[in-house]
């Protein structure tokens, strides 16, 4: 079915000339899946629909006929018990199950808040060099939008870079825009800002003791200069003594 799609877009894309359909590059300098227009992912839904009895609309994906996403978590899920040292074997197909999806329009809309594309998503976006890259590719095109698990993975990652600020944004975002479980989205943003009250206060404790040396030094100096100055005047005071 991939050959087959792929193959539908690159006949458009050579009939039409539209150079600048041809591809995108996200934030991370890679090479994102082409972008297709409104009818062509239209005209894949029909085939999906017609030649391989898949109906988008069903949210009981398990008993379903075809369910393209279904087939990848199946076919992730043996590599990664086939060769569960095998790192860059793992990464390299969560890669291609993230960027095959990742197109705009999304061929299976549904997909965009699917748990399970958004756990392949995010282990993609964990192991690459630049995660927040990912995920903000991830929110230009809608991808976890309602999904808690995707704005708690990306506050995750932000907190890392110690970007606080952007960190709680993410939480309220996620928020504003309903993404569920709410429960779960409130909890660990509480879990977030009880870990940046103990970061605050540790802060100000060390920035106290740190002050507190610098007294004490500041208060040893004085006290070595008022000696040494009580020590210069018991000197010029004996001298004048003898000189009488």
């Amino acid at each position: 079915m991939q050959r087959q799609a792929q193959k539908l877009v690159a006949k458009k894309h050579n009939a039409n000339a539209r150079a600048n359909n041809a591809s995108t590059a996200d934030d991370s300098g890679n090479t994102a899946v082409d972008f297709l227009t409104e009818d062509e992912a239209q005209s894949l839904r029909d085939r999906l629909a017609s030649e391989l009895r898949y109906d988008p609309s069903t949210s009981n994906r398990d008993n379903i006929d075809y369910d393209p996403l279904r087939y990848w978590v199946l076919y992730i899920d043996h590599i990664r018990k086939s060769y569960p040292s095998d790192s860059k074997r793992q990464f390299l197909i969560n890669e291609r199950c993230a960027r095959a999806f990742m197109s705009r329009p999304f061929i299976v809309p549904s997909y965009q808040n699917d748990a399970r594309f958004i756990r392949i998503c995010i282990y993609y976006a964990d192991k690459t060099s630049c995660p927040n890259d990912v995920f903000k590719l991830m929110s230009k095109l809608k991808v976890g939008k309602k999904v808690s698990l995707f704005w708690v993975a990306w506050a995750w990652v932000a907190e890392k870079s110690e970007d606080y600020q952007f960190t709680e944004k993410i939480f309220q975002k996620a928020l504003s825009v309903g993404a569920e479980p709410k429960k779960f989205l409130e909890e660990r943003q509480k879990q977030f800002l009880r870990r940046m009250s103990r970061h605050w206060l540790n802060a100000s404790k060390s920035e106290h003791e740190g002050n507190l040396d610098e007294d004490g030094a500041a208060a040893e100096t004085e006290n070595g200069g008022r000696e040494a100055l009580n020590s210069l005047s018991r000197e010029c005071l004996e001298r004048n003594n003898r000189s009488s």
